[in-house]
């Protein structure tokens, strides 16, 4: 019996699977995944938060293909201020799925490859809320098989393409050349996955900061690292530039009180639990540490 168009065979199979072990996602969920999560889109309407759930699948994806000199914890997006980014944004996302489309029966495996992955990503997209911290591997590493599929289908293709006789000799080389380029950027993921891994928490955080300024996030968890390690100076000092760079960011009472609290400023933590408790009345931290403070 011929085996179905919609069942990818044997070697596509095989070089899926080992492009998909070798990804960041799927290594952070042998590894126990990253110590700080992006809160990823800033409290915004419903209209914004679609408007800009194009930027945050090209983000999802960029890191899952290009994950080099990154780390986990991103900047987190502000959607009224990316009017012309996200436009962008759209722009290309339209554009690769209508050529992913265009190839489809030359390798249909590319459009499914890229189709999986567009509609498992546009839930966590910050349309909607989910219980999954953004940027975790519980669901990147799902979405990560529809990219392994479209990388490991063009590399297949243009393989196949390069060793075919009647293939003119300068397309055997340009196909020759993208194959290498592949081949370079699988290899590549494995070891930049050991560059990554091979930091300890305190730089892989530190790193962030150093390659997203502004990041919120990977400065509220450094800040945390420093206050537990003692260095309180500097613990205030990232929590400020947290705040500047993201004033909306809920972690930053959370490390406020916890800080206060521990130097013995009673009064104070209780007043960021206080303000936590308004926005979130059912905030189980904030409910702890006000009855651990209670007279």
């Amino acid at each position: 019996m011929s085996q179905s168009k919609h069942i990818p065979p044997k070697p596509l199979l095989a070089l899926s699977a080992l492009i998909w072990l070798l990804a960041p996602a799927t290594q952070s969920l042998f590894r126990g995944g990253p110590e700080a999560l992006s809160s990823l889109v800033a409290p915004s309407t419903w209209g914004e938060r679609f408007f800009s759930s194009a930027f945050v699948i090209l983000e999802h994806m960029s890191w899952w293909l290009w994950p080099f000199g990154r780390e986990w914890v991103l900047r987190p997006l502000d959607p009224r201020g990316l009017f012309a980014i996200n436009l962008l944004f759209w722009l290309i996302l339209v554009l690769m799925l209508r050529h992913a489309w265009r190839l489809r029966r030359y390798n249909p495996w590319v459009v499914r490859g890229l189709a999986w992955t567009v509609i498992w990503l546009a839930p966590f997209s910050g349309i909607f809320p989910t219980s999954w911290p953004p940027f975790s591997e519980q669901y990147l590493v799902v979405a990560g098989m529809g990219l392994a599929v479209m990388v490991a289908s063009l590399l297949l293709q243009c393989g196949a393409l390069a060793r075919r006789p009647r293939t003119p000799p300068g397309w055997k080389q340009l196909y020759g050349v993208v194959t290498l380029v592949l081949v370079v950027w699988v290899i590549g993921l494995a070891v930049e996955d050991g560059f990554r891994w091979a930091r300890s928490p305190y730089q892989r955080l530190a790193h962030s900061i150093e390659s997203n300024i502004g990041n919120a996030p990977a400065m509220a968890e450094l800040a945390r690292m420093e206050a537990a390690r003692g260095n309180l100076f500097e613990a205030e000092a990232l929590i400020m530039q947290a705040g500047r760079a993201a004033p909306w960011y809920m972690e930053i009472p959370h490390i406020k009180a916890q800080m206060l609290y521990e130097r013995g400023d009673i009064e104070s933590a209780r007043h960021y639990w206080q303000n936590i408790l308004e926005h979130n009345p059912d905030d189980a931290r904030a409910l702890s540490g006000m009855a651990n403070t209670a007279e």
